[in-house]
């Protein structure tokens, strides 16, 4: 029997969170794997987890750090209220041969090392090396460095961010993000006059306001469906009513897997004008689903549309060539149904099946 721990900071609404649900849920099925998942937090769980064990604080103990942590910001506590504290007592106990860490406990290598010398620890990257280097981790950069060299290896989304990492550390995986998305069968007519496009409302990252610009020079009778909500949801209708663009972008709010299924389906391409991915999940659900994309160009964009053979990649900021690209393909229908099938044949790549394949192939192998 393997023994393998997943670590998350909780289960709310979010990629790491709903892929790292995933693929433990997927290996805890596997014959010959013992799945724990290792959760700092106790609130409302957006995702069912079927692993053999999953270990969390009680609500109490939660609810009752949670509510000395703000009071620790009115100066009312002294003590340090990272998550220090609950990875020191989660991870006492139990024997794991891998332990997956997730971002957030990253800085915290050293006692997840120190409580369990004898596991694999593996750092899973689900971002771009550049955006934690010189943005996440900025300010602790020697901390990921150390956890990075001394980590028994690191899994990553993309090549890019691999050959990164690997002047730090030799074993450095690529693995993709599977689609999490049912394939239901369910396949756009493109003939519908709308762009989906699907994201957090977070305008730096995301590209926010690219999409308002984009959404200026749109063809006639074309409009915009935008899934998902953020932060910056109040800035984003401000802007819209500000430029008269009520008829050219809806905004939907967060939408479950059912509702996915509809805003892609009733759509005739996918936009992702983020400035920076870790992966792009949700492109790889558009295409799942039969749209063509048009994304910028970053290396999460290129690994999953192979360099632009599986859709369009534009240059980073290049509004104008997206605003071309969009009247090419609503004047095209024969163009539209290309990339369509481009993308159904490329989505297949990012099954669960394919995906755990990996997961087993290069990471448990060894002891598998």
């Amino acid at each position: 029997m393997i023994n393998v721990a997943f670590t998350i900071s909780s289960l709310s609404m979010g990629g790491i969170e709903r892929v790292t649900t995933t693929i433990a849920n997927a290996l805890a099925d596997q014959s010959g794997f013992d799945v724990t998942l290792i959760n700092l937090a106790n609130k409302e769980e957006y995702f069912n987890v079927r692993a053999q064990h999953h270990i969390k604080p009680s609500r109490f103990q939660y609810d009752w750090w949670r509510a000395k942590r703000k009071l620790g910001k009115l100066r009312l506590f002294h003590t340090d209220f990272t998550w220090r504290y609950w990875i020191e007592r989660l991870f006492v106990g139990g024997h794991y041969d891998y332990i997956i860490l997730n971002p957030d406990f990253f800085p915290y290598f050293d006692i997840v090392k120190r409580l369990h010398p004898e596991s694999k620890i593996y750092l899973w990257m689900h971002n771009n090396y550049d955006v934690y280097v010189g943005k996440y981790y900025k300010d602790v950069l020697p901390q990921l460095e150390h956890a990075a060299r001394e980590s028994d290896g690191i899994v990553c989304l993309e090549h890019y961010s691999a050959k990164r990492w690997k002047q730090l550390n030799d074993n450095v995986h690529v693995i993709y993000n599977p689609l999490t998305l049912a394939a239901t069968g369910n396949v756009s007519t493109l003939q519908h006059k709308v762009i989906a496009c699907t994201s957090r409302l977070v305008t730096e990252q995301k590209g926010l306001d690219y999409v308002l610009n984009v959404a200026e020079q749109l063809p006639e009778d074309w409009r915009i469906n935008y899934a998902g909500d953020g932060a910056d949801r109040d800035w984003m209708e401000s802007e819209i009513s500000k430029r008269h663009l009520e008829q050219r972008i809806r905004l939907l709010g967060a939408l479950d897997d059912e509702q996915l299924d509809w805003h892609y389906t009733q759509a005739s391409m996918f936009l992702c004008l983020s400035r920076w991915e870790g992966f792009g999940l949700v492109v790889v659900e558009a295409m799942s689903r039969g749209l063509p994309v048009i994304a910028f160009d970053m290396p999460a964009m290129e690994e999953v549309l192979q360099e632009g053979e599986d859709g369009i990649l534009l240059p980073m900021g290049d509004t104008a060539g997206v605003c071309g690209t969009i009247a090419k393909f609503a004047d095209n229908r024969g163009l539209r149904e290309h990339y369509a099938a481009l993308s159904l044949k490329r989505c297949k790549d990012f099954s669960i099946t394919a995906i755990l394949h990996e997961w087993i192939l290069q990471i448990f192998d060894d002891i598998a």
